[in-house]
């Protein structure tokens, strides 16, 4: 009589049977048992290694590991093996991995007195679990970076969450991870998963994203989520965190099946949020919702966007020995650098909008309503102090070492509010020159600005009177539809407090287009003028004099800086990333997209792109036209005075 009682598999726990295990026909028939066990264990074997025979080798990670397999293995191949860590007994000895394995499938055999070398207790037999649909490694993995400070705050209801990640129900393969970018200890850890999953993509070892999936075609095929919760400088701040810890862009920003990039508006203006069609505010003043609903349904409805592709610019701000270039703000006033780089996707305004944002940097409160009377109230206070113009610091503009622009010296004195007759001044008749003095000096990369649906360069219908001899980037016969990811930027200007009053009541005419410039450009400014002298009760209070002609101010996506005695300020594109944008037809960028291939444009916008790219690794057929491109790699070397140039542009792929 055969007395064995084994306890059934279940859960992946290892079949044992009792100390005491009786078999009347003795050897025979524990030979047979042994036969019988290892002849099944090798057909399983050979099962999991003929399905991952197209796949390369097998990772081997010692004998906790083992590979999953469905009943179906040789007819639907998983592409990717998934390893999961089988409990250890107490009594495992690592020593005795080659005698278990060879010894796999063989029944123990021990009584009182009796006992056989090279048998176990135990059954080597395991059963292989595959992914199911709610269970196993996620697919997709979302980062979320909050600012909780952007705008109304909204942000502090992700931050004080007391939990850091979670799945969606509706669509399991997604992970949904939720750091502090404002604190270090948050910020850092998000970081470090970041890279941890960005190793996983170079290997190849995400899990394919399931095809019943409820997520669009576009968040199926880039498995790495980046979302910016906050403003418009929240998104740059991310941006700038992803450079800083080296994830390579080569294969995170332009692989077709890897990082994206998108939003959650939290700030006051929020232009990035809307040229993707998202909005300028969130649907819900509460994010969260019931059982965390809003967050869900928002999540879900990007993860349905269409994919834009989008110009990241690099812009430093360089000043002369005498002079300082800082953000505004109490907080700031100690900075005094001689040169700011930064990164740029949306605009930068040189004048009006970075004196009255300065202006309420320092009286910014904690709700986006009352932040909006607050910059309403700065912009009336300007109104009656009147905006110098710009051109008294604006000496013009360079391209490739050439003179594209050139902005006449307005004779006035220091603090007037307009500007009089030109200095006699000796002009090149080759180079363009400014007409009038402009109050505003506007570069733009998106076609949106100032926190509205505006498209300025698009819908402006007079002033090109404003520029006199055009010829190069700013002639209009050579100009091409605006787009945020041609390698181009649009320059330009608002002339008069008239022009800045409509701009306020939302009309879409009243600018003067100055020239399309391609990367890389700058925009120089006049020797500093040394004989003003602030007031003494300015100096006493430590405020910034606006009156002082050598200061001027500059916003840069949502951020505002005072800049003394500034030198000069170069752009050039620094990468281009993937967004995503909303699909029913309310992305401008989404929208670009889609007509840009219908019409064809693919060449201009990959020629743009090889411009930028012949800046850092010129291409033979470039380098044969253009010998002076075969010199040392700039992104290697200093300029003519000392300044490193900073990251160099990566190459795209397909969207």
């Amino acid at each position: 009589m055969t007395e064995t009682v084994a306890s059934p598999r279940e859960n992946g726990n290892d079949i044992h049977t009792k100390d005491h295990v009786t078999m009347p026909n003795g050897d025979a028939n524990l030979e047979e048992m042994n036969e019988k066990n290892k002849q099944q264990y090798n057909e399983k074997k050979s099962k999991t290694l003929n399905r991952e025979s197209s796949y390369g080798e097998i990772h081997e990670q010692g004998p906790e590991a083992f590979f999953e397999a469905d009943n179906n293995a040789n007819e639907n191949p998983a592409p990717i093996p998934h390893l999961q860590q089988v409990p250890r007994g107490d009594s495992y000895d690592g020593s005795q991995e080659k005698a278990d394995h060879d010894n796999a499938g063989k029944v123990g055999k021990s009584w009182s007195g009796d006992s056989r070398p090279g048998y176990s207790n135990k059954i080597y037999t395991s059963v292989m679990l595959e992914d199911s649909e709610h269970e196993g490694r996620p697919s997709v993995y979302l980062f979320i970076f909050v600012n909780p400070l952007s705008g109304d705050q909204k942000g502090q209801e992700l931050t004080r969450m007391a939990i850091q990640s979670f799945r969606l129900k509706q669509a399991p393969e997604v992970q949904v991870q939720i750091y502090n970018i404002l604190d270090d200890k948050d910020r850092e850890l998000g970081f470090e998963m970041l890279k941890l999953v960005e190793g996983m993509a170079e290997r190849d070892e995400l899990m394919p994203v399931p095809e019943n999936s409820k997520i669009g075609t576009t968040a199926r095929r880039r498995q790495i989520h980046v979302w910016s919760a906050g403003g418009d400088g929240t998104v740059m701040s991310v941006f700038e965190e992803l450079v800083s810890h080296k994830v390579n862009l080569d294969i995170v920003y332009f692989s077709c099946k890897q990082l994206i990039i998108c939003c959650i508006p939290f700030g006051t203006g929020n232009d990035f949020s809307q040229v993707l069609g998202w909005g300028r505010t969130i649907p819900n003043k509460d994010i969260l919702g019931t059982y965390l609903n809003h967050l869900v349904d928002l999540s879900l409805e990007r993860l349905q966007g269409e994919a834009a592709r989008l110009d990241i610019w690099e812009l430093e701000i360089a000043t002369h020995d005498t002079g300082y270039a800082r953000k505004a703000g109490k907080k700031h006033r100690d900075d005094n650098s001689k040169i700011v780089t930064r990164k740029m996707c949306n605009y930068m305004s040189i004048g009006v909008q970075g004196y009255v944002g300065s202006g309420f940097e320092n009286q910014r409160t904690g709700t986006r309503e009352f932040n909006v009377l607050v910059y309403a109230y700065e912009s009336a206070k300007w109104m009656r102090r009147g905006f110098p113009p710009v051109t008294k610091m604006i000496e013009g503009m360079t391209q490739g070492g050439k003179k594209v622009l050139r902005c006449r010296n307005p004779n006035k004195k220091a603090g007037s509010k307009t500007a009089v007759e030109d200095e006699p001044e000796q002009e090149n008749e080759d180079v363009p020159v400014m007409t009038k003095h402009p109050i505003d000096f506007v570069i733009q990369n998106i076609p949106h600005i100032w926190g509205r649906e505006v498209d300025l360069w698009g819908n402006a219908v007079s002033g090109l009177e404003v520029v006199d001899k055009r010829t190069g980037p700013t002639d209009p016969s050579i100009w091409t539809p605006q787009r945020a990811n041609d390698g181009k930027m649009e320059v330009l200007v608002l002339n008069s407090m008239y022009s800045y009053l409509k701009k306020l009541a939302n009309f879409q005419d009243h600018v003067s287009r100055v020239g399309q410039f391609a990367s890389p450009f700058q925009i120089d400014f006049r020797d500093p003028d040394l004989t003003y002298k602030s007031k003494w009760w300015r100096r006493k209070k430590d405020k910034t004099d606006y009156k002082d002609p050598s200061v001027i101010c500059i916003m840069c996506d949502g951020e505002f800086y005072e800049v003394k005695h500034p030198k000069s300020i170069k752009f050039r594109r620094f990468a281009q990333i993937t967004t995503l944008g909303n699909a029913e037809g309310n992305s401008r960028l989404v929208r670009d997209e889609k007509e840009a291939k219908d019409h064809d444009t693919g060449e201009e916008i990959d020629k743009a792109q090889q411009d930028v790219n012949d800046y850092v690794q010129p291409s033979e057929e470039r380098v044969e036209s253009q010998p002076e491109l075969n010199g040392p790699d700039p992104a290697q070397t200093n300029d003519e005075e000392h300044n490193a140039p900073a990251q160099p542009i990566a190459k795209e792929g397909p969207l």
